[in-house]
């Protein structure tokens, strides 16, 4: 699984190269999943900006002007009709908003990962430093400690909780990332042969942007993984979501651990993808991150799934060693 530019740039240098006929939908799911899947692998590192001081089966979420309105304030929707979708999203923001603060200065999170590969992260609430250590075929054991890789418990406690400023931000933050992105893609392109320059330069003018509903799903979502983030934002992120167009809500089912969950799903319109979010309806945690990539039949490719599965969160006063090393 590519972590660094250079990885993505690899990958994606040899889908350009190895057939010529490929699709641009196929690289631009490349390109799309590896820049999401490298911003997984560790917490979001964007702290706030000054522009942004029953049972339930495939029900979309209708992110309707009157829905968003009645949630402006942050409060309940008051009169307002939800979808059942909304409904679903607004009872994990409840629960979520009653879980209790993390205590303690150190927040390890331990993962099992497609691929057969455990991964664990220590995050430093008061600094934001990340630790990440893995197990498994093919990755390194241990990974560079990332200074303020992640914003810090106090940082998050100053984001906006009101969702529509939690939503304007949450679009700036990803923007930003993307533009330092492309600006360190561009840089390395630029050191690759011109027909190669050429090759990438035609799929990604033919790739279709993503909508503001896209970025602010993922960007939402990948928030949610982070464990510092405290029990008001939790709840707010959950009422994003649920004004999202697009969004899928299954409840009453269980992550590929079986524990109970609510899946958050919403199809990527640029990558056909299909990213899921499996949350604890008791707490509001995450159990599950789920990444489905469709099958190219133009080229014959297969499809792929990547998932994370969240195994336990503890915190601690002193640093963990690394719990793979014996």
């Amino acid at each position: 699984m590519p972590g660094t530019d250079e990885d993505i740039l690899r990958e994606l240098m040899g889908r350009a190269t190895s057939d010529l006929h490929a699709s641009p939908a196929i690289t631009a799911r490349v390109l799309t999943r590896q820049r999401r899947r490298r911003w997984r692998s560790r917490a979001v590192s964007v702290a706030v900006t000054s522009a942004a001081a029953g049972t339930v089966a495939g029900v979309v979420a209708s992110g309707a002007a009157g829905a968003h309105s009645a949630t402006a304030s942050g409060g309940a929707p008051g009169g307002i009709k939800l979808t059942a979708a909304q409904h679903a999203l607004y009872q994990l923001s409840s629960a979520a908003a009653a879980a209790p603060v993390p205590a303690g200065r150190y927040v390890q999170l331990t993962e099992e990962q497609s691929g057969d590969a455990s991964r664990t992260s220590v995050i430093d609430s008061r600094t934001g430093d990340v630790w990440t250590y893995q197990q498994g075929p093919g990755i390194p054991g241990e990974l560079p400690m990332a200074r303020s890789d992640s914003p810090t418990q106090a940082q998050f406690a100053r984001w906006p909780t009101n969702p529509a400023a939690l939503r304007m931000m949450l679009l700036v933050q990803v923007k930003q990332q993307q533009i330092r992105l492309q600006k360190g893609f561009a840089l390395k392109l630029s050191q690759q042969p011109a027909t190669l320059r050429q090759r990438l330069s035609m799929v990604e003018a033919k790739m279709p942007p993503e909508t503001s509903y896209d970025l602010v799903f993922e960007q939402a979502t990948d928030t949610l993984w982070n464990p510092l983030v405290g029990p008001q934002l939790r709840a707010a992120l959950y009422k994003v979501l649920a004004e999202t167009p697009g969004v899928t809500v299954r409840t009453n089912t269980t992550d590929m651990r079986g524990r109970p969950a609510t899946e958050i799903s919403r199809v990527d319109n640029m990558a056909g993808e299909i990213t899921s979010t499996f949350e604890d309806p008791a707490t509001g945690a995450v159990l599950e991150s789920l990444f489905v990539t469709p099958p190219d039949k133009v080229i014959g490719a297969t499809g792929s799934t990547d998932y994370d599965l969240y195994l336990s969160i503890t915190t601690s006063a002193t640093l963990p060693a690394n719990p793979y090393t014996k």
